[in-house]
């Protein structure tokens, strides 16, 4: 049998679909305010799959504050470092690859797993602004405060 939606979405639970969804662009929403992110359309990417990680699989274990802040924090870092090889150094299309290998075995090293990260080192790499990154940071950081708080009446969508 084919379905067009989810076998979960029931009556019951539409309030939960409807309410974690447009929590999540509440949260994007306000975080696209922050100086410089709403501008950097990677940063606006990465920052989105992290809301959908957060409140669509609240119980999924990359969606925890330690994964979803450690990994923006740990490949924003990676990202600034490589950063200063590009073009002096290396070739664009090398040192983007290696950042990001650099960059997964960062985040599966320690514990910081959290695929959305993969676009801040992108973004890092090849704009260095220090106000993008804390901007970033705030943003994840309140995202996950917000799902800590909210965690009895999220369920997981997916």
């Amino acid at each position: 049998m084919f379905r067009i939606f989810d076998i979960k979405l029931r009556k019951e639970t539409l309030k939960n679909y409807v309410g974690q969804s447009f929590l999540a662009a509440l949260v994007l929403y306000l975080g696209l305010n922050l100086p410089i992110l709403g501008e950097e359309i990677i940063l606006v990417a990465a920052a989105g799959s992290s809301a959908f990680v957060v409140f669509a699989m609240p119980s999924n274990t990359t969606a925890t504050p330690r994964r979803v802040i450690g990994s923006h924090f740990i490949c924003g870092l990676i990202g600034l470092a490589f950063h200063f090889l590009y073009p002096a150094f290396l070739p664009f299309e090398i040192v983007v690859s290696l950042a990001l290998g650099f960059s997964i075995l960062a985040m599966v090293s320690l514990w910081f797993e959290h695929p959305p990260a993969g676009g801040t080192v992108l973004y890092f790499v090849v704009n260095p602004q220090l106000v993008a990154f804390v901007s970033l940071l705030l943003l994840v950081s309140i995202m996950t405060t917000l799902s800590y708080i909210l965690r009895p009446y999220l369920r997981d969508l997916v």
